[in-house]
């Protein structure tokens, strides 16, 4: 668990924290794969929609468990979380009573700058805040890819003012109570130019089953992509390491991120631009 991130969230009230989306009428989930990387809490945030929870669900693809769950689901770039946190800010805390340098520093924020490179445009969060109008009790979760990514402690900050300011929660997923930091706020900082990640992207995740670790799991869309055919005998390579893979399309996915399942994880940002050697 990064520390760093934990307290960068700078509660100081260990009650705006949560284990749990029970009893939530609003849960956003953004940064996880849950279905991959914590099954308990697809499964819970589940349950909750069932029970009349709306889910609003942001991520760089699908998830199979949450995805057909969802009041509202949308795709943001990969290396795009920082600016997509800082537009969730912006928004949530539109009609608080925030200090005027947080007044002054959402009023200069480039929001066009932002929501064309992250994918999050002003249609989308309209319609996020239309859903959370009648907001009376909500959890914001945070995934896993948002702890390691290079403006992680960044990233908390937007999160740490939502949760100081809104009846939103912070829920971060694989965190138990014992993990919470009571911590000061710091100012948030601008938001850096946004990380492009052209070209065959796969993105390391745990397995489901130990064989997986053989596979690259990929939609149709990435197969044409990378010009690999089902059941390839391929090599990814990145970042100087060659990962001996097996190429298998899994129609249930969409978009052009292949899936990399790892028995062991690296505790880094999971994506990767990658080259494809047969």
């Amino acid at each position: 668990m990064n520390r760093a991130f934990l307290s960068a969230l700078g509660q100081s009230d260990l009650s705006r924290f949560t284990t749990t989306c029970k009893g939530c009428d609003i849960i956003v989930v953004i940064g996880s794969l849950p279905s991959r990387h914590n099954l308990a809490l697809a499964e819970e945030i589940a349950a909750c929609v069932d029970s009349g929870a709306k889910l609003i669900y942001l991520f760089t693809m699908e998830d199979p468990i949450l995805s057909p769950k969802s009041t509202f689901f949308s795709r943001y770039e990969v290396g795009s979380e920082e600016g997509v946190l800082a537009l969730l800010a912006k928004s949530f805390l539109a009609k608080s009573s925030l200090p005027e340098t947080y007044r002054s520093y959402f009023s200069t924020l480039d929001d066009g700058y932002v929501s064309a490179e992250s994918n999050i445009g002003e249609e989308e969060i309209e319609e996020i805040e239309t859903l959370c109008t009648d907001l009376s009790k909500g959890v914001l979760i945070l995934g896993e890819d948002l702890l390691y990514h290079p403006r992680a402690e960044q990233i908390a900050r937007f999160a740490g003012l939502i949760a100081r300011h809104t009846s939103m929660k912070l829920q971060i997923s694989g965190a138990t109570q014992h993990d919470w930091i009571a911590a000061e706020e710091t100012m948030v900082e601008a938001v850096e130019d946004i990380a492009s990640f052209d070209g065959v992207v796969v993105y390391e995740c745990p397995c489901i089953d130990p064989r997986e670790e053989r596979f690259l799991i990929g939609s149709s869309q990435f197969q044409a992509a990378a010009k690999v055919q089902h059941d390839d005998a391929i090599h990814i390579v990145f970042e100087r390491e060659t990962y001996p893979r097996v190429f298998v399309r899994d129609d249930r996915l969409k978009g052009v991120i292949a899936l990399l399942p790892l028995a062991k994880a690296n505790n880094a940002y999971p994506y990767h631009v990658t080259k494809i050697v047969k």
